[in-house]
């Protein structure tokens, strides 16, 4: 759980950059959530989002295999400035997330992301 402060509202992207890893459990699935505040959880399915389709390379399976790093994302709508909860649930239990950066518009290209922001006490 982090607090951050938000200065626009609308739609925001978090960019999860979490380890490569095998399910732990049997099923499907390698999941976890996030959410802003009090809005309900998204859930991905990293696994589902990442691997190949009918044999075909997905291309973001390629990139996260090159850069060993599978970068997923959620979409969330900010209804005000100011500051908000950020929450990362790690759904299943071989979730490592390494970062999120939380895109409120013209995040550029970066290999494995940008600087950190800085914080303020």
């Amino acid at each position: 759980m982090w607090t951050l402060s938000l200065f626009t509202t609308g739609p925001v992207t978090v960019w999860a950059y979490l380890s490569p890893r095998n399910n732990a459990l049997a099923g499907d699935g390698l999941t976890y959530a996030v959410s802003f505040d009090d809005d309900a959880p998204q859930s991905v399915d990293i696994t589902g989002v990442t691997g190949s389709d009918d044999g075909v390379m997905n291309p973001q399976w390629a990139r996260n295999t090159s850069d060993n790093v599978n970068r997923t994302a959620t979409t969330h709508r900010i209804g005000r400035a100011g500051a908000h909860v950020l929450k990362f649930w790690m759904v299943d239990p071989t979730v490592v997330l390494q970062n999120l950066v939380v895109d409120t518009g013209g995040l550029k290209p970066s290999y494995l992301g940008p600087p950190e922001s800085l914080r303020l006490s």
